[in-house]
């Protein structure tokens, strides 16, 4: 698998980089392999670099003006944006290590902010030492790390169901058991490359795929419709974690891409989310402050002969 390989390379070289979703990503990558948000490419030695970093983490050459903008309006992001880069993967209840000996800490809350007084957003942690400490550092995938992360708010699942029987499958090989909704996209929404060929070794990465699956007539409505029904589950007495279960064939174009869509809408991430028709589902989750999870099972898999 090309995205695992090339990640575990730039993990042991500390060249990966975090994307506001929370999922690491390879250099060489130009957007974020979860959620396809793009990052920036330094026009001095062609090293891809996360929005979070103003300069190059190769050659220390700075983010281009027309993509920083005004750095007090937050590099032209939102600020929701801007602070989940901050935040980057820390979740409340989680353990997380600076890098250096004796950093290890807990989290204890987030404000997002914005706030009246400085600092504008901040983090409360308690240190190896017992002391409770508030920051506002930012997340940075170069020094530090996940020691025990805590179970997201909302898990969102990409599987193909021709895959059901292989053995590499972890965590997730029985999936459909566990989950609190499962979308079964087989029978009514037709295979993208059953339309063109063309598309068959393609997969959600692709811009065409996306584009394919969500012009598919019906596919926004369902969508809408189950950022709906995590709502409900939401106000339920029960405060236990979501899993919404994707399910195509091969689940390398519906799945995945339903994947992608789902997890900017539960995130409230209007932006992303309005690149897939879904703006309005989006915005109902804005100020509620979810983790979510993004896990693409098979997307990365081989096509598979049929």
């Amino acid at each position: 698998m090309t995205y695992e390989t090339d990640l575990a390379a730039a993990k042991r070289a500390r060249r990966a980089w975090t994307c506001s979703c929370g999922a690491d990503n390879p250099p060489t990558y130009d957007a974020c392999h979860d959620c396809q948000r793009p990052s920036w490419t330094c026009a001095n030695c062609g090293t891809v670099n996360a929005t979070v970093w103003s300069h190059c983490q190769e050659c220390d050459g700075a983010i281009p003006a027309e993509i920083l903008g005004d750095r007090e309006e937050g590099f032209e992001m939102t600020w929701e944006e801007h602070t989940a880069l901050q935040v980057g993967p820390r979740r409340v209840g989680g353990r997380y290590d600076h890098g250096y000996s004796g950093s290890e800490y807990e989290v204890l809350a987030i404000d997002r902010g914005p706030r009246e007084s400085w600092p504008s957003w901040q983090i409360t942690v308690r240190g190896a030492d017992g002391q409770v400490r508030e920051h506002c550092t930012g997340w940075d995938s170069r020094r530090d790390r996940i020691v025990a992360q805590v179970p997201a708010d909302v898990t969102v699942v990409s599987i193909g169901r021709l895959h059901d029987e292989d053995q590499d499958q972890g965590e997730w090989a029985d999936v459909l058991q566990r989950a609190t909704i499962a979308l079964d996209l087989r029978e009514h929404f037709r295979d993208p490359h059953a339309i063109s060929a063309d598309l068959r070794h393609l997969t959600a990465h692709d811009q065409v795929v996306r584009d394919t699956v969500m012009d598919t007539p019906g596919v926004r409505e369902v969508l809408a419709a189950t950022g709906l029904q995590v709502q409900g589950y939401l106000a339920g007495p029960k405060a236990a974690p979501i899993t919404v279960v994707t399910q195509c064939a091969g689940g390398r174009h519906r799945a995945a891409t339903t994947a992608m869509a789902l997890r900017a809408v539960i995130a409230g991430d209007v932006e992303q989310a309005a690149t897939y028709g879904l703006t309005d589902a989006a915005k109902a989750f804005t100020t509620r402050g979810l983790s979510v999870d993004l896990v693409h099972r098979d997307l990365d898999k081989d096509v598979v002969d049929r």
